[in-house]
């Protein structure tokens, strides 16, 4: 019986991805499109966006991007990757669900711990939901990860290994918008090949090329699902 209700799932599911839309901007073009700095000094260099200086250490330093929608359920992939002299203090994160600047859900990579969790930002402040250590994480080398979003279920990916499942019983976050950025940011960050796919989704800025969603969406949800 549950192999027909997964069955089931994937295929409904499948047929949602072919109606989902998906964002996509690897900044090779020099431009921040739709990308709003909110704290920090945010530059174009290198073929990334980068988080060159912060307003404050203590701070969460972030720029939102301003899409005309918001999600709820999705798909965020983003490389990050570091300065040479970065000895891994920084935190650096992505945001989503955000249903303003100082409030959402984050990710959070702690490169010195080699860890990385799921919290909350509230007022600006980040507090933990759950996380773990991982000895693969290493800092000189770029860093890829995908957050996969279903309802308040939350599963991280690490250069394509299954890394992190994390449940928010409480729901705080229902849909918003996403953003990237940093704790202690003693040496600057780079972001790059951000990828959102999901419902209402849309390549919003004009001089971005048009993406087509992956069938990889559905199914991943639908593995996700059969495990609660």
């Amino acid at each position: 019986m549950k192999v027909a209700s997964t069955a089931c799932c994937i295929g409904v599911l499948i047929a949602a991805a072919a109606q989902a839309g998906v964002f996509v901007d690897d900044f090779e073009d020099g431009i921040a499109n739709g990308w709003r700095p909110v704290r920090g000094e945010w530059a174009m260099r290198d073929g990334a966006y980068v988080l060159e200086e912060a307003d404050g250490l203590a701070e969460l330093q972030m720029a939102v991007l301003d899409s005309p929608w918001a999600i709820t359920d999705a798909v965020i992939s983003f490389t990050v990757s570091f300065e040479g002299d970065a000895i891994g203090t920084e935190r650096a994160l992505v945001l989503f669900r955000l249903e303003d600047d100082d409030n959402g859900y984050a990710f959070r990579l702690r490169g010195d711990e080699k860890g990385m969790d799921i919290g909350l930002i509230e007022a600006q402040a980040y507090s933990n939901i759950r996380g773990d250590p991982k000895d693969a994480i290493d800092i000189g080398e770029p860093s890829h990860i995908v957050i996969e979003v279903d309802a308040n279920i939350f599963f991280v990916t690490y250069n394509d290994a299954g890394f992190l499942r994390v449940g928010d019983l409480d729901e705080k976050y229902a849909a918003g918008r996403i953003g990237i950025g940093a704790l202690n940011v003693d040496t600057p960050i780079h972001f790059d090949d951000i990828r959102v796919e999901g419902d209402s989704v849309t390549q919003f800025a004009p001089d971005l090329l048009r993406v087509d969603a992956q069938e990889r969406l559905a199914l991943t949800w639908a593995t996700l699902k059969a495990q609660r």
